[in-house]
């Protein structure tokens, strides 16, 4: 008995250990903004039944009083959630690719159930008429959690590095 209380104990304490760190705020923020960057992404392959799936995932990740400014070199705009759903939806069915990777994550804060990250993104997209292009990006993105607990991001800054 006492053997098996020596292999049970230190194995439900990794369990347990194991648990609280994949279901931690740090790795479950990680895990949804890089779902985030899954869901911007389309591939020349996806169908509309995918890219729509894709919208779909992204509107969930997005608080319904979502703010959203853009200031880039050569662009720049506001948007509220509605706008930017619907602009996703759109790149999706005129885009034929665009790839969103993370190349830098740094979770700058955790408090009081919000948290505040930044990222840097590289934005590739290559439209139906074969034109390509590629920007780097620094996002700053604030997720908070929501009545029931689940986090959703708040506010989007996109900037140029």
């Amino acid at each position: 008995m006492k053997k098996i209380n020596l292999i049970a104990i230190p194995m439900i304490a990794i369990v347990c250990g194991f648990l609280v760190w994949w279901y931690g705020d740090t790795q479950l923020l990680t895990r949804k903004t890089n779902e985030l960057a899954r869901s911007l992404s389309l591939e020349a392959g996806d169908r509309k039944v995918t890219r729509i799936s894709k919208n779909k995932n992204l509107s969930a990740l997005l608080a319904r009083d979502l703010s959203c400014s853009i200031k880039l070199d050569d662009y720049q705009s506001h948007y509220n959630y509605s706008q930017l759903v619907e602009a996703h939806l759109h790149i999706g069915l005129t885009y034929g690719f665009c790839s969103v990777q993370i190349s830098e994550l740094n979770i700058i804060s955790i408090a009081n159930e919000t948290a505040n990250i930044l990222a840097d993104f590289i934005i590739s997209t290559r439209n139906n008429d074969e034109s390509e292009n590629s920007k780097n990006v620094s996002v700053n993105l604030v997720w908070s959690k929501d009545e029931i607990g689940n986090w959703q991001i708040r506010k989007i800054k996109l900037r140029s590095p």
